[in-house]
């Protein structure tokens, strides 16, 4: 059955009211210096994160996936040089009236 607390896609996630916080450790994909407010890249901050929550994603039992939230992705070789290009798709069935994520059916 579908969990939607957030830490069933990223187990170190915490709130306190009014920050989010998951540590940098929890992206192996990313690093301090990556992360920096200042001198970071956010290229790489969000290529971390997304490649997090797909493969979470992707852990997850069938029966425990969200049915209103997929994720998916696909990743290809460049024939000629050393390069990866990574697709990465998030869908989310919303309510019309409220653009909000839809319930999950019971």
């Amino acid at each position: 059955m579908f969990d939607p607390k957030p830490t069933s896609l990223l187990p170190n996630w915490s709130e306190d009211g009014t920050n989010i916080t998951v540590p940098i450790a929890s992206f192996p994909e990313l690093t301090a210096a990556e992360a920096d407010a200042l001198t970071g890249d956010v290229r790489k901050v969000v290529f971390a994160l997304t490649k997090k929550l797909a493969d979470a994603y992707e852990a997850l039992a069938a029966a425990d996936k969200p049915s209103q939230m997929t994720i998916g992705r696909n990743a290809y070789a460049n024939a000629v040089g050393s390069e990866m290009t990574h697709v990465m798709t998030f869908t989310f069935v919303n309510t019309i009236a409220t653009q909000d994520v839809k319930d999950e059916p019971a």
